[in-house]
């Protein structure tokens, strides 16, 4: 039984940390673009900066994550637990490489997304990692 209520709760924390995900880019810590700082091209036409891409990235990514903690909450089996815990390590890679490789932030060091929105994301990400790496070494 106390496996039970351990995996309910990390169940309960990957959910929290998918909301949190979701949130962070655009309440939490917002990026550039909800402090209305743009990319304006020669045309005058106003762009989302790399920050608002990958805040949508996160956006998706938070939610995939919520999904696999309520997958744990519904089923406890250790196939479950194992298949959360392989697809957590990846979403948290993902977290971590959406800001950082594959979209990217602000080159600015002075932008918002920079100061407060990255750092937030690598942690979070590093703690979905720790998650997933936790429900792989106990699945039984």
């Amino acid at each position: 039984m106390p496996s039970d209520k351990m995996t309910q709760g990390i169940g309960a924390l990957l959910v929290l940390l998918g909301i949190i995900i979701i949130l962070t880019p655009w309440v939490i810590f917002p990026v550039c673009e909800v402090h209305d700082i743009y990319m304006v091209l020669q045309s005058g036409v106003k762009m989302p900066m790399p920050c608002g891409w990958t805040a949508r990235a996160e956006t998706g990514i938070g939610a995939l994550i919520v999904v696999a903690g309520g997958l744990l909450l519904a089923r406890k089996t250790p196939e479950t637990k194992q298949a959360v815990g392989v697809f957590s390590i990846a979403a948290g890679v993902l977290v971590i490489l959406f800001p950082t490789v594959i979209i990217g932030m602000c080159k600015l060091a002075d932008h918002p997304c920079r100061q407060l929105t990255l750092p937030a994301l690598e942690i979070l990400g590093a703690a979905v990692i720790i998650i997933g790496g936790y429900l792989l070494w106990k699945r039984e």
